[in-house]
């Protein structure tokens, strides 16, 4: 496996406890106590996958995956908060601001793995799934490419957006339950959060512009597409 995952943790016992659980699993591991740390290690080693706390002594993670979401070099890189405060106010900051999932501590090693299997599938599909263009109103998305254009003009979206929006798209108007989104963003266990998906499909809606209105929200059901 050449997958290269980069833990910002300022704990350095849970540092030395990630790097050992991620590299018996196969992983190339690389850390940062600090923010700065980070920004030079991104730099340095290009990770395919970041583990941020959401507290630093620098500079806060929410800051920082503001920073790395907002630059061409790093938009793309898929990151999972780490925070141990049990607080939804964070995450729904963490992941308005582009972070693609969030795990709060303790938690154990086998959710941390499933969850970062997830979102590298999101990010880095092995193989396409379809290879046509599907289209709702202004919005096309060629899944092959993982790339969405709404009006003739590319949205950046995130991994968890676009697998959203895909699946929208798939089931053809059909209603999607956040449960259901949730499955398919991979965030199944218990300590995830209904609202990860209002959260993406808010912040999806707003990179759309005018475009958004093919997402139509379906009070105390789901979501649905409509041209």
């Amino acid at each position: 496996m050449d997958t290269k995952i980069l833990i910002v943790d300022d704990q350095k016992d849970l540092l030395e406890l990630l790097d050992m659980a991620l590299s018996q699993e196969g992983y190339h591991v690389c850390t940062a106590a600090s923010g700065t740390e980070a920004l030079e290690t991104i730099a340095a080693e290009k990770p395919d996958l970041i583990l941020l706390d959401i507290i630093l002594g620098d500079i806060s993670g929410i800051k920082l995956t503001t920073k790395l979401k907002h630059e061409a070099e790093t938009s793309h890189i898929p990151i999972i908060l780490l925070t141990a405060k049990d607080s939804e106010t964070d995450i729904i900051v963490g992941l308005s601001v582009g972070a693609d999932d969030y795990i709060t501590k303790p938690f154990s090693t086998k959710v941390l793995l499933a969850r970062i299997d997830a979102v590298l599938r999101r990010a880095y599909p092995s193989s396409p799934e379809i290879k046509e263009i599907l289209q709702a109103g202004p919005v096309r998305v060629f899944p092959s490419r993982r790339q969405a254009f709404a009006e003739g003009e590319s949205v950046a979206l995130t991994p968890a957006e676009f697998t959203i929006l895909l699946s929208l798209l798939k089931a053809g108007g059909d209603i999607l339950s956040r449960e259901k989104l949730r499955v398919e963003l991979g965030s199944v266990d218990e300590s995830s959060n209904e609202r990860i998906v209002d959260v993406h499909v808010a912040a999806m809606r707003k990179k759309l512009g005018n475009s958004r209105k093919i997402i139509k929200t379906v009070h105390g059901q789901g979501y649905r597409i409509v041209v």
